[in-house]
Protein backbone atom coordinates (compact mmCIF):
# COMPACT_ATOMS: atom_id res chain seq x y z
CA UNK A 1 0.00 0.00 0.00
CA UNK A 2 1.03 3.91 -0.68
CA UNK A 3 0.26 7.16 0.33
CA UNK A 4 0.35 10.33 -1.81
CA UNK A 5 1.80 13.26 -0.72
CA UNK A 6 0.66 16.59 -2.50
CA UNK A 7 0.69 20.11 -1.23
CA UNK A 8 -2.42 19.44 0.33
CA UNK A 9 -1.45 16.72 2.36
CA UNK A 10 -1.65 12.81 2.28
CA UNK A 11 -4.10 11.58 -0.03
CA UNK A 12 -5.27 8.12 -1.68
CA UNK A 13 -4.09 7.81 -5.38
CA UNK A 14 -6.52 8.76 -7.38
CA UNK A 15 -4.80 8.50 -10.80
CA UNK A 16 -7.23 7.64 -13.71
CA UNK A 17 -4.94 8.50 -16.84
CA UNK A 18 -2.42 5.94 -17.98
CA UNK A 19 0.54 6.52 -16.52
CA UNK A 20 4.10 6.71 -18.44
CA UNK A 21 6.82 5.31 -16.00
CA UNK A 22 10.33 6.19 -15.92
CA UNK A 23 12.93 5.40 -13.71
CA UNK A 24 16.30 7.77 -12.99
CA UNK A 25 18.41 5.16 -15.39
CA UNK A 26 16.14 7.17 -18.12
CA UNK A 27 17.93 9.11 -20.48
CA UNK A 28 17.23 12.83 -21.09
CA UNK A 29 16.68 11.82 -24.59
CA UNK A 30 13.97 9.75 -23.79
CA UNK A 31 11.63 12.30 -22.27
CA UNK A 32 10.58 13.88 -25.56
CA UNK A 33 8.51 10.28 -25.74
CA UNK A 34 6.79 11.66 -22.12
CA UNK A 35 5.70 15.19 -24.56
CA UNK A 36 1.84 13.27 -25.50
CA UNK A 37 1.48 11.51 -21.85
CA UNK A 38 -0.88 12.89 -19.19
CA UNK A 39 0.62 11.76 -16.34
CA UNK A 40 4.57 10.31 -15.72
CA UNK A 41 5.63 8.93 -13.04
CA UNK A 42 9.39 9.34 -11.90
CA UNK A 43 10.52 5.72 -9.58
CA UNK A 44 13.58 5.96 -7.86
CA UNK A 45 15.24 3.38 -5.78
CA UNK A 46 16.01 5.53 -2.49
CA UNK A 47 15.71 9.01 -1.01
CA UNK A 48 19.58 9.40 -2.00
CA UNK A 49 18.87 9.17 -5.89
CA UNK A 50 18.68 12.87 -6.75
CA UNK A 51 18.12 12.41 -10.85
CA UNK A 52 14.54 11.98 -9.40
CA UNK A 53 14.70 16.02 -8.99
CA UNK A 54 16.73 16.22 -12.10
CA UNK A 55 14.27 14.31 -14.65
CA UNK A 56 11.21 16.04 -12.84
CA UNK A 57 13.10 19.49 -13.54
CA UNK A 58 13.92 17.98 -17.30
CA UNK A 59 10.47 16.96 -18.25
CA UNK A 60 9.51 20.86 -17.44
CA UNK A 61 12.18 22.41 -19.14
CA UNK A 62 10.76 20.69 -22.21
CA UNK A 63 7.22 22.03 -21.88
CA UNK A 64 5.52 19.34 -19.94
CA UNK A 65 2.20 20.83 -18.08
CA UNK A 66 0.97 17.14 -16.97
CA UNK A 67 1.30 15.65 -13.06
CA UNK A 68 4.48 14.74 -12.69
CA UNK A 69 4.77 11.87 -9.54
CA UNK A 70 8.15 11.31 -7.77
CA UNK A 71 7.99 7.40 -6.61
CA UNK A 72 10.42 6.94 -4.07
CA UNK A 73 10.55 7.40 -0.26
CA UNK A 74 11.71 11.00 0.31
CA UNK A 75 11.95 12.51 3.14
CA UNK A 76 10.11 15.11 4.24
CA UNK A 77 13.06 17.38 4.27
CA UNK A 78 13.00 16.84 0.34
CA UNK A 79 9.07 17.45 -0.49
CA UNK A 80 9.38 20.97 -1.32
CA UNK A 81 12.64 20.68 -3.71
CA UNK A 82 10.46 17.81 -5.20
CA UNK A 83 7.46 20.60 -6.01
CA UNK A 84 10.37 23.55 -6.87
CA UNK A 85 12.01 20.92 -9.53
CA UNK A 86 8.41 20.15 -10.58
CA UNK A 87 6.86 17.40 -9.41
CA UNK A 88 3.17 17.46 -8.28
CA UNK A 89 2.92 15.17 -6.36
CA UNK A 90 5.16 12.10 -4.57
CA UNK A 91 4.10 8.47 -3.29
CA UNK A 92 5.64 7.13 -0.81
CA UNK A 93 5.28 3.31 0.86
CA UNK A 94 2.74 3.77 3.69
CA UNK A 95 5.26 2.26 6.14
CA UNK A 96 7.47 5.28 5.59
CA UNK A 97 4.05 7.46 6.02
CA UNK A 98 3.71 5.97 9.56
CA UNK A 99 7.01 7.16 10.29
CA UNK A 100 7.33 10.77 8.24
CA UNK A 101 3.49 12.03 9.55
CA UNK A 102 1.51 14.29 7.45
CA UNK A 103 2.23 17.45 9.48
CA UNK A 104 6.02 16.98 8.45
CA UNK A 105 5.26 17.10 4.79
CA UNK A 106 3.14 20.02 4.99
CA UNK A 107 6.17 21.79 7.40
CA UNK A 108 8.37 21.25 4.17
CA UNK A 109 6.03 22.52 1.56
CA UNK A 110 8.04 26.15 0.99
CA UNK A 111 11.63 24.67 0.11
CA UNK A 112 13.26 28.30 0.49
CA UNK A 113 11.26 28.89 3.92
CA UNK A 114 13.81 26.13 5.12
CA UNK A 115 16.66 26.81 2.57
CA UNK A 116 19.95 26.94 4.83
CA UNK A 117 21.11 30.11 2.72
CA UNK A 118 18.07 32.01 4.14
CA UNK A 119 19.19 30.49 7.85
CA UNK A 120 22.53 32.35 7.38
CA UNK A 121 21.15 35.40 6.02
CA UNK A 122 18.53 35.62 9.14
CA UNK A 123 15.50 36.17 6.96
Amino acid sequence: MSVVVTDQGFAGDSAKEPIFDIDTSTQVTVLQDCWTRTRVHIHAENFSDGRIFTLARQLRLIGFTCVIRGVCDLLPDQFGMALHAGMDEVQISSQHAARCDEAAWLARRDWSVNSYQRRLRGK
